[in-house]
């Protein structure tokens, strides 16, 4: 009858050691799994960030080449005809004249 005493309380110890390990499971589960959310939300702004720079500069590539294509391709009679002409009069004039 002692003997059978003496393991109901070493059964009662392992119960409760396996229940305080129980509890530290569960807290480490939930501190695992607010981790990788808040990791998870931070990759995923990270990703969207680099899609929005790549975004941009694929843009502003486009954008220089449209204007160096417009620049070349258009016709430039309007720069042209504004700027003052030269007039060759047949007379030299310089320093020694």
């Amino acid at each position: 009858m002692l003997n059978n005493f003496d393991k109901v309380l070493e059964r009662d110890g392992k119960l409760a050691e396996l229940e305080q390990r129980s509890d530290q499971l569960l807290d480490m589960s939930s501190a695992f799994s607010k981790t990788t959310k808040t990791l998870a939300q931070k990759k995923r702004w990270e990703n969207i960030r680099c899609r929005i720079y790549m975004g941009l500069a694929v843009a502003g590539g486009l954008l220089i080449l449209l204007i160096v294509l417009l620049a070349i391709f258009l016709p430039q009679s309007s720069g042209d005809s504004s700027a003052p002409q030269a007039r060759d009069t047949g007379v030299a004039s310089g320093p020694g004249d």
